[in-house]
């Protein structure tokens, strides 16, 4: 019988994994290689070196990592709940859901969110990242910089609005989009309205089948 101390041990390895990008390039290699000679992958028994890399990376792409409503102070990105489920599965359900999540992602790899969603931290660093380019497309920042070049105005200007919706109150205003392969918010990303992110989202995923879904672990 598995003791608690080992379940939770488990459970924080894999999201630490999961958090760190665990996944070992030359293991999903042959993962992949193994499930395309097996009946829909049910013959499929991974080792335990490919059944951490499969457990890291179904962790890490799960849609709901990278929320307000998953995380905590000490887990922001919300890796440990997530982790909790994925330490249960069987290597079948673990293989399954594998291969589903890689055709999910393969046309689905960035996800757009209301600004609320985001975690407390990430929002923080959002802001602060929107002002500091704000102040450097007008020459503001303390670091010497190069001559307001045409167009800077405008984008200083977007800067600025970005940040002060993201500080909004009751809470924050507008919508961002999430990069479930690297599990993070795409920089500067920050939209008015839903349809204008979601036209984003659409155009960096059509980028994302056309350089990478074809070799995800090159």
């Amino acid at each position: 019988m598995t003791s608690a101390h080992s379940i939770i041990a488990t459970v924080k390895t894999i999201a630490s994994n999961a958090e760190h990008f665990g996944w070992i390039p030359h293991t999903m290699r042959e993962i992949d290689r193994a499930l395309r000679f097996t009946a829909g992958g049910l013959l499929f028994t991974p080792t335990d070196l490919q059944r951490t890399s499969l457990r890291a990376w179904v962790t890490a792409t799960d849609h709901r990592i990278g929320t307000a409503e998953g995380g905590t102070d000490t887990d922001p990105l919300g890796f440990l709940p997530v982790a909790a489920e994925v330490a249960q599965l069987t290597d079948d359900e673990l293989t399954a859901l594998y291969q589903d999540r890689r055709r999910e992602v393969d046309h689905n790899r960035y996800n757009v969110r209301a600004a609320h969603q985001v975690p407390s931290t990430e929002l923080h660093f959002m802001v602060e990242l929107f002002e500091t380019s704000a102040q450097e497309a007008t020459g503001e920042s303390s670091t010497p910089a190069a001559e307001p070049s045409f167009g800077d105005a405008e984008r200083s200007a977007r800067y600025t609005a970005a940040a002060r919706a993201l500080r909004a109150a009751p809470e924050p205003e507008g919508f961002v989009i999430w990069d479930r392969i690297n599990h993070m918010y795409v920089i500067a990303q920050h939209h008015a309205t839903r349809a204008g992110a979601s036209a984003e989202a659409a155009r960096l995923d059509a980028q994302h089948r056309k350089l990478y879904s074809a070799t995800p672990w090159a």
